[in-house]
């Protein structure tokens, strides 16, 4: 799983990928690296965060909690220490919006929570905006295939991957505009790439697996928007 952070050419004058990297890498401490031109942070070969334009527009950028430039997706974040970690974030260029919320530098907001458990600072879970999330969590459920939920409410679903390496999917009720990729006007903040086993004899969205998943995500609800970019019921794009 790869999830990728829309962000503006330029920050302050900086690469703007560069920039959100950095600033991602002295929140979280992990390691950074360039692949033709992008910048990710990786903390396993399962779960990485990419930094790119696609998402990002002038005309929409995220001002939480403004529902007329909505957040959409955000990560909440646990840390042993939440006055250590807030303060680590201002640090390194962030902002408080409110109490135990923040923003990176490209304005995007991310939830720090005190976990006794954790010994360093873990994304816990990517939360989706949506209307409904009970309907959303059904269809993710569906799609990636795990039925465990660990809350279940009107407000909000927060459904559990079982892997220590992936952050939990979490959905919670907001009423904003639902993103319309690649309409600028109606711009997806952040959306998740899936990868497949490599067959190197087959693009990788034409593996087994990757057609299967393809197929499942359709039969779901999913609405096929051009080549392996997809979006969920509610609207957020995502990729094979």
């Amino acid at each position: 799983m790869t999830v990728y952070i829309g962000c503006p050419e330029l920050l302050g004058g900086d690469d703007g990928g560069k920039v959100l990297a950095d600033f991602y890498h002295d929140v979280l401490g992990w390691h950074v690296y360039d692949a033709y031109g992008t910048f990710f942070l990786s903390r396993s070969p399962k779960f990485r965060i990419g930094f790119d334009g696609d998402g990002w527009s002038d005309q929409r950028p995220p001002r939480w909690p403004d529902p007329e430039y909505p957040q959409q997706l955000h990560f909440d974040i646990a840390v042993p220490d939440l006055d250590a970690a807030g303060t680590r974030v201002i640090a390194a260029g962030g902002a408080l919006l409110q109490d135990r919320v923040y923003a990176d530098p490209a304005g995007h907001p991310l939830c720090l929570y005190s976990d006794p458990a954790a010994t360093e600072p873990t994304v816990a879970r990517l939360v989706y905006d949506c209307f409904s999330p009970r309907s959303l969590a059904r269809f993710y459920e569906g799609f990636v295939g795990v039925p465990e939920r660990l809350e279940d409410s009107s407000e909000r679903v927060v459904i559990d991957l079982d892997d220590d390496e992936l952050p939990n999917l979490a959905f919670q009720h907001a009423q904003c505009p639902a993103p319309r990729w690649p309409d600028p006007a109606y711009p997806a903040q952040l959306h998740v790439d899936y990868r497949f086993t490599v067959d190197h004899e087959l693009p990788h969205f034409q593996t087994p697996a990757a057609k299967a998943a393809m197929a499942r995500a359709e039969e779901l609800g999913a609405i096929h928007l051009q080549n392996v970019v997809y979006a969920d019921p509610a609207g957020h794009p995502f990729c094979f």
